[in-house]
Parts: structure tokens; sequence; C-alpha cells
């Protein structure tokens, strides 16, 4: 016989006036509770001093959380030691490094460049800006080829940062009545709009996700308490979390980005977290434990599955900082801030006040037709859509396993034309007017707004260039590298010069050329004593193949015994970075499968466990690339995304997703694992263990999978591609990992594993104990 318990009053229903079946715990508490329930029981007795930590906590962090974008930086890519690097340090060394430079662009779209109206607005604006802060020289562009369209350069005296302020202050003196509109462009004001996006982003995200998020808990919960609960704590680790940063950031160089990760994982994972203790609690009550008790079977199951959740995240992100880039660096930072302060909010605020309302948690609850009543008695070990899912799949083992094996394969098919690059101004929306203004450039002064390929020619002995024997080979080289493949322009000393190779060895191995202006400014721009520096334009896009083929092929060219060659810019920074991140990817993969391995073997006494919980999040995370491949690299859905795609995905991308949804997905490999090991413990009935822990784990997991969906999707409708990225990245592996591998193939893996999924040196695996029919 079962007793139905109606849900408005399951949680104040006394357990012991049920009928139990043969196998369910009673709802005693051991003679000797372990750590975890003494722990449970000490967070009830503390309970206001908890409440009151927190509570002066988060007062302390706002000042500083509203202010955690000022030491950020859109920087932190630098890294020593590559060629392109190198001869970046020889061109400072030698050449006088240009100050930062910003370009306003003026485009009208029926009046001509020349037109009085025209020219007058020009003067305008030059006369103000020569006399804005910081403004060290103004110089007037060239004509576009639409005869509309011309620019102004300006030279900042200012530092990085500083030359990102002069951008933004620069917007009150463009003018706004005459024939042309202004735009402004330049590496400064790029930064300058990421600096602001990121700001009104993350404010924009929150206000889409959390009314979303709070409707999705209503209905998971049914109460507005229990809804309340997981929110409260993201709206609290998030601000404690950003005031922690910038205090790091005084001392620390931390990225903008890091802001978008810390609000996307923080708001995840405070909702997950939370949400486990939660539904756990209330099934404590439903089994008619005392609301101390309640606490302390809760902070000694859902409790040690968040500890060991928050370690295997935790590792993930201490991978990045193995990569050796500072901006991986700071993600890694500021990941493990964001789980360290979601984990300590989960394991002491939660309970602490859950024990403070007790069933009043769950008390007025709106109505819920589909949610079927709590079953406490004999049916309620065999009742469930999951536990006969779990049965079915257990049933064909193989047949699953090769299903979803085919399946993800076909998700993960576009990984295989992955191709990486760096970003320029696509970062930013295309309607944003920095990078409408950059394209303006690039469509009418294409030749002047080309990033080139930099060669650095030196002379082994130190001999200056100017020599004529010098000048000689030079002028062999440089007609080498000319005949190379995609160059649609090279100037050099010789080139440039328009002379023959005869008439610059005569010219310029003597001091007469000094006698000509044009001459001597091309001396002083392209050589310094042992050193000329040679520019080389593609016809390629920038971060192609034929682009990338170019720079290796200038790399692989054998100057004579007299010079030592060094390529850089831009194109050659791309390549050198991508060796260098994915030179250093294996050593933050290796530390980061065998502390996992490490976590999880002393969770679950289990050897095979942890390998097959690694090799799961591989296929989502596998999976996710092959999404992400799909929509930013191919170009799918990006009208509706609002981006524009540049053919490649940005090349940290990959590797700060692995390290943040690796840990991420082991949050439900561990919370799923460690209640079909309770189960097991207690029969030690393998196929009823994984049945009955996806029965009691598969709602609550696609619960908290929905939560990081919605989190991650409002953080996709905002304005940076790369937050984009990382927001569809991690949905599509959440998605993945909550409805296909947890549902299908781990149940079917555990049931081909079967008794070997607990196999440990030295223990003896008991004989399972009768159980209920499970089908």
């Amino acid at each position: 016989m079962a007793t139905i318990i109606p849900e408005d009053a399951a949680v104040q229903h006394d357990a012991t006036n049920a009928v139990r079946a043969p196998m369910d715990p009673p709802p005693t508490v051991p003679a000797r509770p372990g750590f975890g329930m003494r722990y449970g029981y000490f967070i009830v007795r503390i309970r206001w001093v908890i409440i009151a930590f927190w509570a002066v906590i988060l007062l302390g962090s706002l000042p500083f959380s509203a202010q955690v974008t000022k030491n950020l930086s859109s920087g932190g890519f630098s890294w020593s030691g590559s060629e392109s690097i190198n001869a970046g340090d020889i061109i400072g060394q030698k050449f006088t490094t240009p100050l930062p430079t910003l370009q306003v662009v003026f485009q009208s779209p029926d009046t001509a460049v020349s037109d009085t109206t025209y020219q007058a607005e020009l003067q305008q604006f030059t006369s103000a800006a020569q006399r804005f802060p910081r403004v060290a020289k103004v110089t007037p562009g060239t004509v576009g080829q639409d005869g509309r369209t011309t620019y102004v350069t300006l030279e900042i005296n200012a530092s990085s940062s500083d030359a990102e302020n002069t951008a933004g202050g620069l917007r009150s003196i463009l003018p706004t009545g005459g024939p042309a509109k202004a735009y402004i462009a330049g590496e400064p004001a790029v930064f300058d709009q990421i600096n602001n996006l990121t700001k009104t982003d993350l404010a924009q995200a929150e206000e889409l996700t959390l009314p979303v998020a709070g409707v999705a808990l209503l209905f998971v919960f049914g109460t507005l308490l229990a809804a309340a609960i997981p929110l409260g704590l993201a709206l609290l680790a998030i601000p404690i979390t950003l005031a922690i940063i910038f205090l790091i950031s005084q001392n620390t160089e931390m990225s903008i980005y890091v802001v978008n990760i810390a609000s996307v994982i923080g708001l995840g994972l405070s909702i997950d977290y939370s949400l486990f203790i939660v539904r756990r609690f209330r099934d404590e009550l439903h089994a008619g434990r005392a609301i101390a008790d309640a606490i302390a079977v809760t902070t000694a199951t859902s409790g040690e599955a968040i500890l060991f959740s928050g370690l295997t995240v935790l590792i993930g992100f201490s991978g990045l900082a193995l990569v050796g880039l500072p901006f991986m660096t700071s993600m890694a930072i500021g990941g493990a801030v964001v789980v360290g302060t979601a984990v300590l909010g989960a394991l002491t605020l939660v309970p602490a006040v859950l024990s403070l309302l007790g069933p009043r948690v769950f008390a007025q609850r709106i109505p819920r037709p589909w949610k079927r009543a709590n079953v406490v008695g004999a049916d309620a070990e065999r009742a469930g859509f999951w536990q006969r899912w779990a049965m079915g799949v257990m049933a064909r083992p193989w047949l699953v396993v090769t299903a979803v094996l085919i399946f993800l394969a076909v998700l993960t098919s576009p990984l295989f034309s992955l191709a990486l690059g760096l970003p320029g101004t696509d970062v930013l929306p295309p309607t944003n007017e920095v990078r409408h203004g950059t394209d303006i450039l690039a469509q009418q002064f294409p030749a002047e707004q080309a990033n080139p390929t930099i060669v650095v020619v030196q002379t082994r002995d130190g001999s200056p260039i100017l020599q004529p024997d010098n000048i000689h080979n030079l002028c062999q080289l440089t007609g080498r590298m000319a005949a190379l493949p995609h160059i649609a322009n090279v100037q050099a000393l010789i080139t440039s010069s328009q002379l023959s190779c005869e008439q610059a060895a005569a010219v310029f191995g003597t001091p007469a050329y000094q006698q000509n202006p044009q001459l001597a400014q091309l001396v002083a721009s392209t050589t310094n004593g042992d050193t000329t520096l040679i520019s080389i334009t593609s016809t390629a896009k920038s971060d192609s193949a034929d682009s990338k083929a170019l720079v290796n092929d200038l790399r692989k060219l054998e100057p004579s015994a007299l010079f030592a060659i060094k390529v850089g810019g831009l194109q050659a920074v791309s390549i050198d970075l991508a060796g260098y991140l994915y030179g250093n990817f294996p050593h933050a993969l290796i530390f980061i499968f065998i502390a996992t391995y490490i976590v999880l073997l002393i969770m679950f006494r289990s050897v095979l466990l942890p390998i097959k919980a690694v090799v799961m999040n591989v296929l989502s995370v596998a999976a996710a690339y092959g999404a992400l491949v799909f929509v930013f690299q191919q170009g799918h859905f990006s009208d509706q995304l609002q981006f524009s795609s540049e053919g490649f995905i940005e090349m940290t991308t990959p590797i700060l997703l692995f390290c943040i949804l690796f840990g991420l997905s082991m949050d439900y490999e561990v919370f799923l694992l460690s209640r079909i090991r309770e189960e097991w413990e207690r029969t030690h009935d393998n196929r009823y263990a994984v049945a009955r822990g996806l029965e009691k784990t598969a709602g609550v997991i696609t619960s908290a999978a929905l939560m990081i969906i919605i989190v991650c999707a409002g953080f996709m409708l905002t304005h940076l591609t790369l937050v984009k990225e990382q927001g569809l990245g991690i949905a599509a592996a959440v998605l993945v990992d909550a409805s296909i591998i947890r549902i299908l193939l781990v149940p079917a893996t555990m049931r081909l594993l079967g008794k070997w999924n607990w196999w440990f040196p030295g223990r003896k695996t008991p004989e399972p104990t009768p159980t209920p029919t499970a089908s």
C-alpha cells in the first residue's frame, strides 16, 4: 500500500504515518554522524552569524564592484620569444615608436569633399581637435575613391589607456550640422567601445536573464521563496566577485572580458548550486526529517557534491593559467574567484537561510497541473518516468551507445574545418559607429588601411645597410620577396626609391643622398645602421590560408650570408600567437585531466568512473566546438544573432571554452554519479542504482541546465562577438551534456561496465541486496 501526499502539504507530512518501501532509508540520524552532517548542524547553530556576515560583505562590495572596469584592460596578449615579437622589439629599438593614432572619418551621401561647405566642416573640426587635450598633431588625409569621403589623423600624446579615454571624449567635438557625417576609428576607439559595451552588456544580460530565470525557477519549485533563494545567491555572488576582481586588478593585469566570464559563470553556478541544495532539502523534508536533520543530510550529500563539483570547475579555470598568456591568467583568476564565491555561498548562506525558513520555503505554491503528487511508500521505489527510461536504455546499451556516438559525430563534424584568427573591429556589432568608420576607411582607402607584413633585415656582422655590397644583396632579397605568391606591393629602400640595384648602391653608398629631401626621408623611415625594414602588402584576406602561407614563405627564404631576417606584422603575430597558445595548451590539458581524475577518484572511490566522466566531458565539449564553428565561422544565424562572420574563430575561444566547459559539464556528472553512488552503497545493485540515481537527479539536472542556458542566451544577445561565442559554446555544451550525455550515454555505459564501475583496489564488491522492480 502507498500513501499519496498532495504537494502542498508534503513538506508538513509526518512520515511515520506513511507506508514505506522495504528499501527506503528511515528518516533517522546516525548515532555518529559524519563530518558533512556535523557541518550542517553547525551551520544551523550559527545561521544568524552567517547571514550577517554575507550582508556585510555584500554592502562592502557594492562600491568596488561599480568600479570594476576602471583598471581592466583590453590587452593581455603579450608574450616573449616569438619571431614576430622579436621583430617588433627591434623596430622599437631602432626606430621612433609612433604615438597612438585615431582617425576621424568624414563621409557625405551627396557632397564632394572639395565643396566649400564640406571644407568648412573639416576646418571646424580640425581647429577644435588641435585644441583638444592630449592631441599632439592633426594631419588631413586624402580623398576616398567615391570623392565624398576623407579622414583626419590625430596623434595622441598619451598612454594606450589615456588614448582610449581621448577617443571617447572626442565625440563631444564631432561636427553634426555639416554635409558629412563623422565617425571615429582607430585602435584606441575600438578598445574604448569594448570597455563601454562590456559595461552596458552586463547590465542588459542581467536584465534579460534574471526575470526569465526567476520564472523558470518558480515553475521548478512552485513557490516564490524557493525560487528566490537561487536568484538571491546569484545577485549576491556577482557584486562580491566583481569587487574582488577590482581589488586584484590594482596590482595585476586583468582583461576586460573577465567581467563577462565572471557574470556568466557566477549567475549559472550560483543558481545551479542553490537549486541542488534547495531541492535536496525539500526531498529530506518530504521524507519526514526535522529541519536541522534535513539541513545536515543535505550538506552531507548535495553539499559534498557541490564541494567536489566546485573543485572540478576550479581545476578547469586553473588550467588557463598554464597557457602563459596574461589574458588567460586573468580569466583563471576571475574564474577561481567566482567559483569560490558561488561554492562558499551555496555551502553556508543557502543552508542558513533554509534552516531559518524551514517548510515555509515551499508554502503557498502556484498551481502546477502537470506536477504529480508526491508518492511516499512502496510505489515510490517503482514510480517515475526517468527510472523507467534508464531501465529501457540499459536494456539495449550497445544500440544506445552506437546511436549517441553517431549523433555526436554529426554535431562535432564542423570542428574539422576549424580556422583560427585574430579579430579586428569585427568584435563590435555591425551597427557600431566605430566599426562603421573603420569599414569606410577600408573600402575607400584600401591601400592605406592594409595591415602590412614587416620584414626586419639586419646585417649579420653589424655593418651598415647602406654599404654598396649590402645594398646590392638587399636588392636581390627584395626581388625574391616580390616574386612570392599573393604579393600586392613591396615597399623597401630599393623599390620605393625607384632606382635600379646599381643606381641604389651608387646613390645610398655615399652621403650625397642626404641632399635630396625625399631620399633622406625614405632612409630615415626605413633604415637605421645595420637594420632596414621591408613592408609587404598581401592580396589575401587577413588570417586566410593564403595570408598565412605568405608569412611562412617569407620565413623560409634563405637570405644571403650577410643578412638575418625576422618577419613581423599583424599576420605574423597571429601565427605566432596561435603557435604559442596551442603549444602550451597540452600542459593545461594534462593538468586538468590528472587533477580532475584525482578529485573524482577520492570522491567516488572508483578507478573507472573518473575516466568515464572525463571522456563524457570531452564529448560534450567537442559538440560545443562543432556548434561554434557552424555558427560563428560558417556564419549561420548571423542575422538573428547580429554578427558578421569573418570565416574564423577567435583563437583564444577554444582554449577558454574547453577549460570552462570541462569543469562546468563535470557539475552534472558529479551530481548524477554522487546520487547513483548513494543508491549503490544502499543496494549494491548497479542497474537499480543507476535507474534510481537518474530518477532522483534528472529533473534537477535538467532544471539546472535550463538555468545555465537561459543565462547564456542573455549573453548571446549582447553586442560583442567574443561574448556571443562564449555564450553559445557554454549553452551548446550544457544542452548536449544534460540532454544526451547524462540521460543516454551515462546509463548505457554504466550498464556495460557493470560491477567494474565500482572497482577499487583492495575493496571487495559486495553482493546486491534485493530491490523493488525498477521497470
